[in-house]
């Protein structure tokens, strides 16, 4: 195996449009770093798009572009002319049972339901509210046609003392927003809040479940969570598959960051190379980990 930095030639980014034809493009990256596996008919590589200004300091050679990193099976080709350039090394990680490592990666988590693949995110927030609505006897006052917009607003004009106490006891139970519930004023900031508590735990439940199958578990903090972050939710759509299937499509992603611990070196291992989760051809699933203390 091998991993590689891959960044587009700094000449060839800044004398051509390429940045704007990218920009949240992934179908288009996807396309174009599959041409450093030439004699590969299906994709055998995980990669993951970060900012070359965040990623190798501040230097007047550095604006702002794409840096790939990439765990592959073969080595990537820089061929002569190459819009990239390619730095590569054996990637053969020595992992033991029990260690622990820092963790980097960006998932695209769902969730299954009636047989349908569902944004995790999106999903918890649905819900939760249709929870709280139900908890409160509001379902005979829902329009025919709901989404998270409706309920938002149905809870907030009609919720009253009742969401209010139910919002600050879920708060309070919340050891992550429990002392953040003096400082929030107002109806509004406390439902957003208790959304974002339930994303959370929906988040850390999905990366709890990974760890279970691919041979990791996440660390604990002193508090007795899970040292697990996650930030950058967005949506990524798929212009081309839209235009085939006459429909909207894409794919969600969120970046995780924590701690975790090897519980068995191989299913750990493996996992490095192929990936968490789902839409690997686009930019998620790659693990990248670091020990401890180690920036």
């Amino acid at each position: 195996m091998y991993f590689s930095r891959v960044r587009i030639r700094p000449d060839i980014y800044k004398s051509s449009k390429l940045a704007r034809v990218l920009e949240g493009n992934v179908y288009g990256c996807h396309q174009l770093l599959w041409d450093l596996f030439p004699a590969q008919d299906k994709r055998t590589f995980l990669y993951r798009e970060e900012i070359a200004r965040e990623q190798l300091g501040a230097s007047p050679a550095v604006r702002g572009e794409p840096v790939y990193y990439i765990v592959s099976q073969t080595k990537p080709i820089e061929v002569e002319g190459s819009l990239f350039k390619v730095e590569s090394k054996e990637y053969d990680p020595q992992l033991s049972e029990g260690q622990c490592l820092q963790f980097d990666c960006r998932v695209n988590p769902v969730v299954s339901r009636l047989g349908k693949k569902h944004d995790l995110v999106m999903d918890a927030q649905l819900q939760f509210l249709t929870s709280l609505v139900k908890s409160l006897g509001l379902e005979n006052t829902l329009p025919a046609k709901t989404d998270k917009g409706v309920y938002k607003k149905l809870l907030l004009e009609k919720g009253g003392a009742a969401l209010e106490t139910e919002l600050a006891e879920l708060l309070s139970a919340d050891r992550h927003y429990a002392e953040r519930l003096g400082l929030i004023s107002g109806l509004a900031d406390k439902l957003e809040w208790a959304i974002k508590a339930r994303i959370d735990q929906a988040l850390a439940n999905w990366m709890l479940k990974q760890g279970v199958r691919c041979g990791f578990e996440l660390l604990a903090g002193d508090d007795g969570l899970p040292k697990l972050q996650n930030s950058a939710y967005a949506w990524h759509g798929l212009q081309q598959k839209a235009a085939k299937k006459s429909e909207k499509s894409g794919f969600s992603s969120i970046d995780f960051t924590g701690e975790l611990q090897i519980t068995d070196p191989e299913k750990f291992r493996q996992t490095l190379f192929s990936g968490l989760g789902r839409a690997k051809a686009f930019g998620c699933g790659l693990l990248m980990v670091r020990r401890p203390g180690n920036g």
